[in-house]
Formats: structure tokens, C-alpha cells, sequence
């Protein structure tokens, strides 16, 4: 058998193969070990296709392809996505933010199971194109879910479990987050002037938690994110040790802070405490908690 037949070959691609003896089998090229199979189904099969095979240890006169492996994931795709829900196709800005809206309305609205998960594809599908991140996305299924009992608009806690989330698992999109031109959506915002001037604020906090050497990091804000957040600040004792500082905006407007061990509360834990917050960190840890940043210059963002 000619070794030629092989070459280029491509996962996937449905072939069909003949053989000396007259046979003829059409299925999907499949590669182990450096052995070529090609995978059969049809009635009288297992459900997951037989293989057959190695086909370089067979009799082989002709190999041809019948589907490229670029045409097999298109026909593929279109079977998971089945009708599209009508609409226009997404071009600018507002075309990717209403289209999501349309479709995770669809979603909200269907009771069949099945549907509702084509639609869910096309949604997906959508929000790859202009990358939008699973946390929003999440926002954006939810908010179209309330919409169905309420007129207004919904807080972070109206559409999540608490007041505050991680923003990798939920967050609230930005105007930019729908814009087909990646180098918009990467763009910052600045900050508000009052944020950048309070020492006390979330990222001034974080910031001078990480200037006294501690391990810092944001695990979770609210909306918008500068009026709540959790800092998770990592002790040096073996074991599950770390303290979560909170950021809460008081009745007064300004943020107030407080300190919640965040490791276990049995016996082995309760010790853990205790040796933490007789380290040299803790001690950093309250006083940045107290001072904040130092070295804000406010008049600058007045």
C-alpha cells in the first residue's frame, strides 16, 4: 500500500477508503500511535462508530475525501446551533449588545430544554466574536431573566447571591465590552477622582497592603466596584492562614474597613489564627487598614 495515501491526512475528515477485495467503507480519518483508522457508523454499529483498522496493515487501492475536516466542524456547529432566533446580523457597538439581549431573552423565555440550549450556543457564539469574558456574559443572562418580573434596573445583589462577586464569575459589562475593535475593549477607565484621592479607597488600600510587602489580592467588589470589595491578604504560617479585609460604604459615604479571619474555625485552625496575628504582617496588616495609602496628594483630583 502506497504510504502517499496518508500524507496530509487531517482528523475528522471523512474518507472513503477502498480496498482490494472490492470493499468500500466511508468514514471519519483517525490517527494513533502513528497508525491511520478511519471511524464508521451507521446501523448495525455501536452508537460511538467502529474502527477500522490499521489501515496501513490493509489492502488499500484508493483513498478520496469526501468532507474536509473544515467542513465537518461547519456542519457541526450549524447542528448545535440549529434555527437561528431572527435578527440582524451584529456589526457595531449596539448591534453585539442588543443581538446578546435578544438571544439571552430567548433563553429566559424558552421552555423547551433542548432549544433553550441552541440558543444558548448562539448567544456563545456571539460573545466569542467580540471575546466578551464568562462573567459577563453570566450578568448579561441574568439581567435578561429579571427583566421578565421587573421593570427596573437590577443590582449586582438582585442578580447574584450576594452583594459582591469575584469578577471572573460575575460582573457587570462596560459600554466597551460590546465593541468589535479588540484594542477598545482592552482600553482602561480611568478611575474616579474621588477613588484615586481617598487612601482608604479599594485600589489605594490594595495598593499600599502590596507597598508593606504583603500578599495581597482583590477576590471580589460590588457595583459599582469602588463602594464595596473584599482583599484577601495571605499570613505566613503553614497552612490555610489569611485574613479578608472588607470595604463597605457607610451611611456617612465614606468606606469603612473591617478585618474577617478567613481560615478554618476548628481547633487546628483557631491555632493558626492565633499564630498569625502574632506576626510582623498582621501587625503591618491592621495599621495599612487604619492609615491606608500614604502620600495621596487629594488636591491633585479636586
Amino acid at each position: 500500500m502506497s504510504p502517499g495515501f496518508w500524507v496530509g491526512r487531517e482528523e475528522r475528515e471523512v474518507l472513503r477508503v477502498s480496498f482490494a477485495d472490492g470493499r468500500t467503507l466511508t468514514g471519519h480519518y483517525m490517527s494513533v500511535a502513528r497508525q491511520h483508522f478511519i471511524v464508521c457508523r451507521g446501523p448495525g454499529l455501536p452508537l460511538y462508530g467502529h474502527a477500522e483498522g490499521p489501515l496501513e496493515r490493509m489492502d488499500v487501492v484508493d483513498v478520496s475525501v469526501v468532507q474536509s475536516r473544515a467542513e465537518v466542524m461547519d456542519e457541526g456547529r450549524r447542528r448545535l446551533l440549529r434555527d437561528p432566533v431572527p435578527g440582524r446580523e451584529p456589526v457595531t457597538r449596539e448591534d453585539f449588545q442588543h443581538r446578546l439581549q435578544v438571544l439571552a431573552r430567548a433563553v429566559a423565555t424558552e421552555a423547551d430544554w433542548q432549544r433553550e440550549m441552541q440558543i444558548r450556543r448562539q448567544f456563545d457564539a456571539v460573545a466569542a466574536r467580540i471575546g466578551l469574558a464568562a462573567g459577563k456574559r453570566a450578568w448579561v443572562l441574568a439581567e435578561a431573566k429579571w427583566s421578565l418580573r421587573s421593570n427596573a434596573s437590577p443590582t449586582l445583589a438582585d442578580l447574584w447571591v450576594d452583594a459582591v462577586a469575584s469578577p471572573s464569575c460575575f460582573a457587570r459589562p462596560r459600554p466597551q465590552d460590546f465593541d468589535p475593535d479588540p484594542a477598545i475593549r482592552r482600553r482602561r477607565e480611568a478611575r474616579p477622582a474621588a477613588v484615586r484621592a481617598d487612601p482608604h479607597s479599594i485600589p489605594n488600600m490594595l495598593a499600599a497592603l502590596k507597598a508593606r510587602g504583603l500578599k495581597a489580592r482583590l477576590t471580589r467588589q460590588g457595583d459599582p466596584p469602588e463602594d464595596r470589595g473584599h482583599l484577601q491578604v495571605d499570613m505566613p504560617i503553614k497552612g490555610r492562614s489569611r485574613f479578608v479585609a472588607i470595604a463597605e460604604r457607610a451611611a456617612s459615604g465614606a468606606l469603612a474597613w473591617r478585618l474577617v479571619w478567613d481560615g478554618n474555625d476548628s481547633v487546628a485552625g483557631l491555632r493558626r489564627r492565633r499564630r498569625a496575628e502574632a506576626t510582623e504582617d498582621y501587625r503591618r496588616l491592621v495599621e495599612t487598614l487604619r492609615d491606608g495609602r500614604p502620600g495621596i496628594q487629594t488636591d491633585l483630583f479636586c
